[in-house]
């Protein structure tokens, strides 16, 4: 990453799901990761709307590129626009149209990742799941 010509993120996002998903019946997601010790964003959205509310939570990991297992409640996400913290209603667990895993130099509001840096990064999906 750099944070040159304004960056300071990279992400990867799916497409809209056509059919959205309906979690409403777990309690949040499990992430299998590998990683490099960054501090990494899990994003959820219940909208199709590109730019519209990314219920996002933060998640560290270990240096060692190990698999590595990340539970995040629902509880945990919180609703946010361009890493601003917003009011809105809840997270709709039964409307997921999207998932994105997100590397940013900003937590929330501005507030700065602890362990962001410029340069490589690596951080690899091994598996997503509900619980």
């Amino acid at each position: 990453t750099t944070t040159a010509n304004n960056g300071g993120f990279t992400g990867v996002r799916t497409k809209t799901l056509v059919q959205p998903l309906d979690i409403s019946a777990c309690k949040g997601i499990t992430l299998r990761v590998k990683a490099d010790g960054f501090r990494y964003k899990c994003i959820l959205r219940d909208s199709s709307e590109w730019n519209g509310v990314a219920w996002t939570a933060s998640f560290d990991t270990p240096a060692n590129g190990r698999p590595y297992e990340v539970k995040l409640p629902f509880k945990f996400f919180v609703p946010t626009m361009f890493a601003k913290t917003i009011r809105t209603e809840a997270l709709k667990t039964d409307a997921i149209v999207a998932f994105q895993l997100s590397l940013s130099k900003f937590e929330y509001d501005g507030g700065l990742n602890p362990t962001f840096q410029e340069g490589p990064f690596a951080l690899t999906l091994l598996d997503i799941s509900t619980f």
